[in-house]
């Protein structure tokens, strides 16, 4: 029997306040997401048997769900629907095309693998977290292609949470009056945009002085994290999952202050310097190390690996109706890399036992391979030079 070390919470946080500063370090050394670096010491942790009391638990399990919730409202934040301005509404006709082709070849291959539904859901997302620095790194960012991918890869992310929260629903509920709190969200989404609007047309300097660097009361960050909490706790009351809330609150502040902020790199400051490590961690201490010794999780890791980029590389043959076959594979390369929403959905599968701890355990091998490998292929695929003629052309 493995040995149980039961230690304060504050020592935890310590700990992996050093390590998640430490971590990303070594992770830009060896070219691996900070994240996967993350949830690998976690397990380390758990390996280890460190373990807390009752109230240690309580604090931990809540800023890890907090992380979660703020790892949502990030991913909004990464979302600009302003590119439709720059570069029509084709490439997002096109991303819409390539995410339901993805939705039903994913049914379709884990139902003939005997999975259910809310896997397919699953392996429809993609990573904006890794898809995002990739292109950017590569200087493609303002591309044609580079657009179309970002693009592709934020209504993937965008559709899977709206399809998971409609499944959890449903699977909770059934088909209930209860569905019809969703469109009030959204209802209350499109008045708050407006709201925000007539505030920045009529109060350009007022709003404008909140998200100044120095200013002592840090006025953009309370309203942040009151929007945030405004639609997290409307989620909460309409029985939805509150990732749905803090994911359209972040498309909200995207919508209104379009990058570039300094109040968004405050916020990413807050979510990626302290409350997102505490989420992956935890998931990597929770890892259910035992599942590996069963025969049957590389059978399970395998299918979901050859359905991950089949679901993905397939679709984004598609983007051959404006690109090279190079580019469009690439693309769909670069697109079966999954993150951190393919585990946050994980994390929120398994507390509603739609998958079970295996399925989880694979899922995040999933995501470190995924996150690993896709990018490294992309950018062999994309020679430099390769990069400076589409950028010249």
């Amino acid at each position: 029997m493995p040995m149980t070390i039961t230690i304060s919470p504050y020592i935890l946080l310590l700990t992996i306040a050093i390590f998640a500063f430490i971590i990303p370090l070594i992770s830009g050394r060896i070219g691996v997401p900070a994240v996967v670096g993350e949830i690998i010491f976690g397990i380390f942790l758990g390996v280890l048997g460190l373990s807390l009391d009752t109230e240690g638990l309580i604090i931990i399990d809540f800023l890890a769900g907090f992380g979660l919730i703020f790892l949502m409202f990030l991913a909004g934040l990464e979302i600009d629907f302003s590119k439709v301005e720059i570069y029509g509404v084709k490439p997002f006709l096109l991303g819409i095309c390539i995410f339901i082709l993805t939705l039903g070849l994913s049914v379709f291959l884990t139902s003939k693998l005997g999975y259910g539904l809310y896997l397919a859901i699953l392996l429809s997302t993609s990573a904006v977290g890794l898809v995002v620095p990739t292109i950017r790194e590569l200087g493609m960012l303002k591309t044609d292609f580079g657009q179309t991918t970002l693009i592709a890869t934020f209504i993937a992310d965008f559709g899977a949470v709206l399809l998971v929260t409609l499944y959890t629903l449903h699977f909770e509920k059934g088909v209930t009056w209860e569905m019809s709190l969703i469109a009030l969200i959204f209802v209350l989404f499109f008045v708050v945009y407006y709201v925000g609007k007539l505030a920045i047309w009529h109060y350009p300097d007022r709003l404008s002085a909140w998200f100044k660097s120095n200013h002592p009361s840090e006025m953009g960050v309370r309203a942040a994290f009151a929007l945030l909490l405004v639609f997290v706790a409307l989620s909460e009351i309409a029985n939805v999952e509150a990732i749905l809330g803090a994911f359209l609150a972040g498309v909200m502040l995207a919508l209104l202050f379009r990058g570039g902020t300094v109040l968004e790199q405050k916020l990413y400051g807050i979510g990626y310097g302290f409350l997102i490590p505490i989420f992956f961690i935890n998931i990597g201490m929770q890892f259910d190390v035992g599942a590996f010794a069963e025969v049957g999780i590389y059978l399970i890791l395998a299918e979901i690996l050859f359905i991950a980029f089949a679901v993905k590389i397939v679709p984004a043959l598609l983007l051959r109706l404006r690109h090279s076959w190079k580019d469009s594979i690439s693309a769909g390369v670069l697109l079966s890399s999954r993150m951190s929403l393919i585990i946050a959905m994980a994390a929120v599968g398994l507390e509603l036992n739609l998958i079970g701890t295996s399925m989880e355990s694979a899922i995040i091998m999933l995501a470190i391979i995924t996150s690993i490998s896709c990018p490294t292929i992309f950018r062999r695929m994309h020679k430099v030079k390769d990069i400076a003629k589409a950028q010249n052309g």
